[in-house]
């Protein structure tokens, strides 16, 4: 086994917190205080047995060869050795997880504390009824939640951001506003000659109508034919509206037109259970209760996948952000924490690799570990809340429980992520309006070869009918 060294930062924590709260409710040396609390880790050497859990615990070995210890975890097991006046020495499970059962028998951080080989389990447990009823939930943690490590979706150009300025019913609604501007124009304009001028030549076609209506929208303005007051009255009105159109319109498309869209393949739970993804989780942790524990719905679809999958049940979390960086059509269930460890270990410089979907699973508890009979139980849980209610825990921890701003994606209500670009506007989003284009000018062609080819055949044709 490897004693654990005493790291720096964590004495300064120390020191500091030492000196600025003067707790007279608890006196270890039984001097200031009424009711004395039990001490019986003072002078103990407590077994301590962990595993490469990170980002809370893990095991490094420096530049000499030694090995060394990191991790949330290790930072608060010396506060509560220097606070309680105890030694530790810290040794690897044989099995990487907090544990899980084999063939009856359990396995893991769990193993080793039921076989008497540990005092304290250094991991964060979540709680089950079948742990429970194996080994006692000492000192709270903290908790987090569930979610889906997947691969950094790429920048997406919207091919249609010409139109996406509106939405399909704005579309429509100016659509029908044209038609029924044209509608109530040729009512008018007939109305006009019916009963009051009786000059058909004074009545407007259908197609000068529209050209007009049209030309208010591109150009702001036309000429206008007609010399109704009824007409004028219209005509400002449909200015006005076209107005208001065309404004809006112009002053949110270039916006629209320098936005990128990124979402991934992969955005929920639901997601993960109607795809061909392969689902990785860490053995044993919370996140794999949290998916065993499911009884039915799209989570329980994913728990199924991942028993019939010889591949998906993973040791360590830097064994799933491999395979889901590397393979194709992985996944990853972690605890956010985790991910956002994973995102700022592979996201580097320009290079955005991993990031975590849009939904979250439930918030879960974490506790240590100890055995049943474990006379240290009240110790470790007062020492736990001292370290919460001190703001130490925020400070070491905080920086896993924050999204890194690198290759940050903020998703709206639809899971996808928006993001504006300074690059140049890019030939690829005007993709539709030069469709669009190009199907005019052959409609307008073979309007052409009609006219000049079709009617006059055609007219030859009832002339030598009529002739004969």
């Amino acid at each position: 086994m490897i004693k654990s060294k005493a790291m720096n930062k964590t004495r300064l924590l120390i020191v500091f917190f030492t000196l600025s709260f003067t707790v007279k409710a608890v006196d270890y040396e039984g001097t200031s205080t009424s009711t004395r609390l039990q001490t019986s880790l003072k002078g103990r050497v407590l077994r301590v047995v962990t595993g490469q859990f990170f980002p809370v615990s893990y095991v490094l070995q420096n530049s000499s060869g030694q090995i060394e210890y990191g991790g949330f975890l290790h930072h608060q097991i010396q506060y509560m050795s220097q606070k309680l006046k105890f030694t530790y020495e810290v040794y690897l499970a044989a099995e990487n997880t907090n544990g899980i059962k084999r063939n009856g028998t359990w396995i893991g951080l769990i193993g080793a504390l039921l076989r008497d080989e540990a005092d304290l389990g250094l991991a964060p447990f979540a709680t089950t009824l079948e742990r429970y009823e194996a080994i006692e939930f000492s000192g709270l943690l903290g908790g987090d939640y569930t979610g889906i490590l997947v691969r950094y979706p790429q920048a997406i150009v919207s091919l249609t951001s010409a139109y996406d300025v509106f939405s399909y019913e704005v579309w429509i609604g100016i659509l029908v506003s044209i038609v029924s501007v044209v509608s109530l124009f040729i009512a008018l304009t007939h109305a006009g000659v019916r009963f009051f001028t009786r000059d058909k030549n004074n009545e407007t076609k259908v197609g000068t109508q529209m050209m007009y209506v049209l030309s208010t929208i591109t150009s702001q303005g036309g000429y206008f034919r007609s010399r109704q007051s009824s007409l004028y009255v219209l005509a400002a009105t449909w200015c006005f509206a076209a107005f208001v159109f065309v404004n809006i319109y112009n002053s949110t498309l270039v916006s629209y037109m320098s936005v990128i869209y990124q979402k991934p393949e992969i955005n929920s739970f639901g997601d993960l259970a109607a795809s061909s993804y392969k689902t990785t989780v860490p053995i044993g942790s919370i996140s794999h209760l949290e998916v065993n524990s499911a009884k039915s719905g799209d989570m329980k679809t994913v728990a199924d996948a991942i028993e019939r999958c010889s591949d998906c049940k993973k040791h360590t979390a830097q064994d799933i952000a491999s395979a889901v960086v590397e393979k194709e059509n992985y996944a990853g269930i972690l605890t956010f924490a985790v991910g956002y460890a994973l995102m700022q270990n592979y996201n580097s410089g320009k290079q955005c690799r991993l990031t975590m979907a849009k939904e979250k699973n439930a918030w879960k508890h974490m506790y240590y570990a100890v055995p049943k009979t474990s006379p240290y139980t009240e110790e470790i849980n007062r020492e736990a809340l001292w370290f919460l209610a001190f703001g130490l825990r925020d400070y070491l921890y905080k920086k896993y429980e924050t999204e890194p701003a690198h290759c940050q994606l903020r998703y709206n209500n639809k899971g996808v992520s928006t993001k504006s670009s300074s690059n140049p506007i890019k030939l690829v989003q005007f993709y539709l309006p030069f469709l669009i284009l190009f199907v005019g000018y052959a409609v307008a062609c073979f309007q052409f070869c009609i006219e000049k080819f079709y009617y006059p055949t055609r007219q030859r044709k009832l002339q030598s009918c009529f002739r004969g």
